[in-house]
């Protein structure tokens, strides 16, 4: 999606009237039918909301460059759906960490060495709990890795998992049968918003957030998501692993 093909083909067909348009960040104006084309500085990378009377008429979603709209009146195009990956590569810059999280990453979740790392900044938050509940669901994450010590975190991990009776799996981890880590693998397609918020909050509260793997099944690949940093201090980032056969 571009800005030429959101206006011509899109915000053309809504009606005449006043709207307000946002990208819930920078952007947050009143404008015309007429003047809805004649916007110039939009960022795609972030969501763009278009309202009339109070009332969301269309919504832009810059994770999955999909367009939805609640105005049954608007006649659009049904447009292939454009990969997730080529989202990703024109979004997004390449992977540099100075501690070289992507070699222990990869050398910890077996991950091939020709693999993609790509990053996106994510913005400050007040909330980082909430805003990563908005970010899995958007994105669709399936499920979920951690290799952890034998703890009470681990512990409490498979309390929440019993309790939401989704489906995972604990499994010995190390190279010596003495070794005390293990890598706990759970699927949440059938987690409720709820269970993912408590989740999401356990993790956070235990500063255990940059040693899990989130995964997002595309239609190329499957997409490793970590999340680094402090987003409440503006610092978060967002990094991609993927192979492409």
């Amino acid at each position: 999606m571009d800005l030429f093909t959101l206006k011509t083909d899109y915000l053309s067909r809504l009606p005449v009237g006043s709207y307000r348009v946002t990208d819930y960040c920078e952007l947050d104006v009143i404008v015309t039918k007429s003047q809805l084309g004649r916007l110039r500085y939009v960022d795609l990378t972030l969501p763009l909301g278009v309202y009339i009377e109070g009332r969301l008429l269309l919504l832009y979603d810059p994770y999955r460059r999909e367009i939805y709209s609640t105005h049954a009146r608007v006649d659009y195009p049904n447009e292939q759906s454009i990969s997730t990956i080529d989202f990703l590569c024109a979004n997004s810059r390449d992977f540099h960490d100075p501690d070289s999280s992507s070699l222990k990453s990869e050398d910890l979740y077996k991950l091939s060495s020709d693999s993609h790392w790509r990053e996106f900044g994510l913005p400050k938050v007040q909330s980082s709990e909430t805003f990563l509940l908005r970010l899995f669901k958007l994105l669709n994450v399936t499920s979920f890795q951690t290799v952890l010590k034998k703890s009470r975190f681990l512990t409490d991990l498979k309390g929440w998992a019993d309790v939401t009776k989704c489906e995972y799996s604990v499994e010995h981890y190390g190279k010596w049968m003495w070794s005390n880590e293990y890598m706990m693998t759970c699927q949440l397609p059938n987690v409720s918003e709820g269970e993912l918020l408590q989740l999401i909050t356990m993790i956070e509260a235990s500063d255990e957030l940059e040693g899990f793997r989130f995964l997002i099944e595309t239609e190329a690949s499957i997409l490793s998501l970590f999340i680094l940093g402090d987003l409440k201090r503006g610092y978060g980032v967002g990094v991609f692993q993927y192979e492409i056969d």
